[in-house]
């Protein structure tokens, strides 16, 4: 474990603010200070095997890796761009698989008597709406896959988060809404029933991703500043 501040291990001492100051999950840090903690006392011991005293030896390697705060900003930024290409992959195939569900569970109730009543018009309304917004979605998730690959940009990240929680968190209400309010008939209970479990599974899994992302790109933005400071 790295020693604490003030301690008489100035390597020691780098890595702990270097650790403390990194956004990512448990593990990526663990391993990102221990590689990098590696590299450092690699570099020292090099020193003292020339001739330096040990302390002048981990003092001259501190000094020359730079700020922490910074380093950690970057490397914060890049662990989030790499977590939003994944993300951005895997929320682009979620989506085309709620539109493929939606439109297979949709087809099977009207082909089995489902109809929407007039006084629920707006299950139409919100059906012809996500129908624009589902290949609108998964476009802006694969441009955003390209934009983050390309230039690793975080505007990129938290454009496709955003949408994805809003497209998925309207299809998570919608199929609520259908299962506890549509009159479906008797026959089409099955597939409703396999429609909603699909749209609860798939779609809580993509608010859930989207908010973490969200929450992450937001701790990150501030990590430059405080760097700066």
């Amino acid at each position: 474990m790295p020693a604490p501040l003030g301690s008489a291990d100035p390597i020691a001492d780098l890595v702990g603010r270097l650790s403390r100051a990194l956004i990512t999950t448990g593990r990526r840090r663990r391993e990102l200070v221990r590689e990098i903690e590696g590299d450092l006392r690699d570099d020292a011991a090099a020193r003292v095997a020339a001739g330096l005293p040990p302390r002048e030896a981990a003092v001259a390697v501190v000094a020359e890796f730079g700020d922490a705060r910074a380093l950690a900003a970057e490397l914060s930024a890049e662990l989030l761009a790499s977590r939003g290409m994944r993300f951005a992959s895997l929320a682009a195939a979620a989506a085309v698989a709620l539109l493929a569900a939606w439109f297979a569970g949709m087809t099977a109730l009207v082909g089995l008597g489902f109809r929407v009543p007039a006084d629920d018009g707006w299950m139409l309304q919100l059906s012809r709406a996500l129908d624009v917004a589902g290949p609108f979605v998964v476009a802006v998730a694969i441009a955003g896959w390209l934009a983050i690959r390309r230039w690793g940009s975080l505007t990129a990240v938290a454009t496709v988060a955003v949408l994805q929680l809003g497209y998925a968190g309207a299809l998570v209400a919608g199929a609520i809404a259908m299962a506890t309010a549509a009159p479906v008939p008797a026959a089409g209970a099955g597939v409703l029933a396999a429609l909603v479990v699909v749209t609860l599974l798939l779609g809580s899994g993509l608010v859930a991703a989207s908010a973490g992302v969200l929450l992450r790109w937001g701790a990150v933005r501030r990590v430059p500043r405080r760097a700066r400071a």
